[in-house]
């Protein structure tokens, strides 16, 4: 309930400078923390990149120099110290940085990869960022170009990556399981998606995932596990680097931690999954408006909803939301909207279309929230029980003005993973130019400061 009753008053906090706190009423106080300068002229930085161990607080970045730098403080206070690593960012927008921590105490870093040899460091001292070490091989097989690191952190603690090797269009999905004793990474399966049985084309990009309860968090794409501990996964499926050339909606789910997986009727899949063998969820053609990007979340009866954007048949954007009644899929078109953005091309595109972003409340409704800047309101959002998804028609209930925590907060590009103290919540800020398809701006914006914003309950 506090981080609802903060909307309102995140905005108006959040602009001012420096690191002094600002109470806000009686129960809550937000403090914005400088950290360093860092790379502007696009959004490299953000992502999985600020965790914590309920001690200390890390974060990684690309500093002005578009050098990979990490950060360390004592939780509760302002002071930084900092480790540059070797790496140096060009102008592309996929080579974030994704830092994370093993149940040993060991800080781990990956990124500036964009169809790339593996780059890979882990601490040989714990959480000493002064001890980094270049290893640059997890399994050792399928890392000469990869891509997309997503790290999948299970409730015990176990850590798993699913990455792609290849390139847009041409690649597969890897996934590796990191021992902490032996401090080696092996491969779960051989692959878990490829492309073509026949023909070695086209890739799946995953859709982003979002715990339940996870009020505030961004999604990353990926693999969920729910609370019963099954994993599951939903993706789409791209013909060549053109966005247009996406198709199909596809699902998958494994309980036992990714060795085999089956298609929501309990048909067994078949290793690796190919555009042949998946279990469809919507049959999609190229073309459609579907665009990579979309949202898993499970209730905590174990039901999937998976939220997208494509066009209708009259060719206009609209939201829709894929979930199983019983055995088989419903297909619930959500709004009503009279416009048409089109989009196309490779690389990292300026403007998306309304991608929904769902997640499950406490309550267990369906929270759909957007940001569109053709769509009304621009940034929009509705709350649906289940019955109400189910039984809705097109456009059915008026879009509120969203109301998302992080919306609040201008330029979030992170959200805090691990320990922090109770009723407290920590974003990274930074603001940046938009994406420039991964080449290099006419005028390079200038660095700027990133901050870490504290939202601190005090009651």
């Amino acid at each position: 309930m506090f981080i609802r009753r903060l909307v309102s008053v995140l905005i108006s906090c959040c602009m001012l400078s420096g690191c002094s706190a600002v109470p806000v009423a009686e129960e809550m106080e937000i403090r914005k923390i400088p950290v360093a300068k860092g790379l502007a002229s696009h959004p490299v930085n953000g992502g999985r990149c600020l965790i914590s161990d309920g001690k200390y607080q890390y974060i990684a970045f690309y500093d002005g120099d578009h050098q990979m730098t990490v950060g360390k403080r004592k939780l509760g206070e302002t002071e930084w110290e900092f480790a540059k690593l070797p790496e140096r960012v060009g102008w592309d927008t996929h080579n974030r940085v994704i830092l994370f921590q093993d149940r040993k105490g060991h800080l781990h870093i990956t990124g500036n990869m964009h169809c790339a040899g593996l780059r890979y460091y882990r601490t040989r001292a714990g959480a000493n960022i002064h001890t980094f070490e270049a290893i640059h091989k997890w399994s050792g097989d399928y890392e000469n170009r990869v891509t997309y690191p997503s790290v999948l952190k299970l409730g015990d603690g176990s850590i798993y990556i699913l990455y792609r090797h290849g390139g847009s269009g041409n690649g597969m999905r890897i996934l590796v399981h990191y021992d902490e004793e032996s401090q080696q990474w092996t491969k779960a399966v051989p692959a878990l998606t490829n492309g073509r049985d026949r023909n070695p084309t086209c890739n799946a990009y995953p859709f982003g995932v979002v715990a339940e309860d996870s009020a505030g968090k961004i999604p990353k794409s990926g693999i969920l596990e729910d609370k019963k501990g099954a994993w599951h996964i939903a993706w789409c499926w791209r013909e060549t680097p053109d966005v247009i050339t996406n198709f199909d909606i596809c699902y998958a789910k494994s309980l036992d931690r990714g060795r085999t997986w089956k298609g929501w009727d309990g048909r067994d899949s078949e290793l690796p999954i190919t555009p042949e063998n998946a279990y469809v969820v919507e049959d999609i053609e190229q073309k459609s408006g579907l665009i990579n990007g979309g949202t898993l979340v499970v209730d905590n009866k174990g039901r999937p909803h998976i939220g997208y954007t494509r066009f209708d048949e009259n060719g206009h954007n609209q939201i829709y939301i894929a979930t199983p009644v019983g055995a088989k899929w419903k297909i619930i078109q959500l709004t009503d909207w009279k416009h048409r953005f089109y989009f196309h091309g490779r690389g990292t595109i300026p403007q998306y279309p309304p991608v929904p972003r769902l997640s499950v409340t406490t309550g267990q409704k369906i929270l759909v929230t957007y940001g569109n800047i053709y769509a009304k309101p621009k940034k929009g959002q509705l709350i649906l029980t289940r019955e109400q998804l189910l039984s809705m028609r097109p456009g059915q209930y008026p879009i509120q003005k969203a109301q998302a925590t992080h919306s609040a907060i201008p330029h979030i590009r992170a959200v805090n993973q691990g320990l922090l103290p109770r009723g407290s919540i920590h974003y990274m800020q930074q603001e940046t130019d938009p994406p420039n398809r991964d080449r290099k701006p006419e005028n390079p914006r200038e660095p700027t400061m990133i901050y870490v914003v504290e939202v601190m309950n005090k009651e």
